[in-house]
């Protein structure tokens, strides 16, 4: 029975994978679990650059990727719930952190309206939003949502091998963080 508990997270995360395919729509749809992230290079609310290998917590990473903590109320509703989880993670060995399209301005704005100790990424250029095959085709260069990603969440272990991924269809659904952390937990 324990053995059942414990496999259930990654079997809710098998299902929603299914689910997704089925539906034909993949987030992310060249970096299945199991496969690397590709390098990140981005500054933070605070100007300093980060690496996937220094975002990494001892067990991994949880990067979320949002479309801007600026205009969007679904994103920003979702970063104030992450605010909430990110010490479960942290006390599990993960380390939190985000990336938008937003200016280090408005990242900055964010980190000290909702009290963020985490950073938070800005994807210049969308350079690291094209390589993962989530840049929003729908808003033309010049468009003020150009830039933005599908949002959705990688759970990544210590090395940057991506153990999940999470992402809904519609931008206005996130994924709840109570499967994030099961599924991290179980890891």
């Amino acid at each position: 029975m324990s053995r059942l508990i414990k496999a259930l997270p990654l079997l809710l995360v098998a299902l929603f994978t299914l689910g997704a395919t089925a539906q034909s729509w993949q987030w992310a749809p060249d970096f299945s679990e199991g496969s690397k992230l590709p390098p990140i290079s981005a500054q933070d609310q605070n100007g300093s650059v980060h690496t996937l290998a220094d975002l990494t917590g001892e067990k991994g990473l949880v990067l979320v990727l949002s479309r801007s903590f600026d205009w969007c109320p679904y994103c920003i509703s979702q970063l104030q719930q992450l605010v909430e989880v990110a010490p479960e993670f942290e006390a599990m060995g993960f380390n939190v952190a985000t990336m938008t399209y937003d200016s280090l301005e408005t990242l900055k704005n964010a980190e000290i309206d909702y009290g963020i100790d985490f950073p938070l990424l800005r994807d210049e250029e969308t350079r690291h939003f094209s390589a993962l095959g989530i840049l929003n085709d729908q808003y033309e260069p010049g468009e003020r949502a150009y830039g933005i990603p599908y949002p959705g969440i990688f759970l990544l272990n210590a090395d940057g091998t991506i153990e999940a991924k999470f992402a809904e269809v519609d931008y206005r659904d996130r994924p709840d963080f109570s499967l994030v952390l099961d599924v991290a937990e179980a890891l």
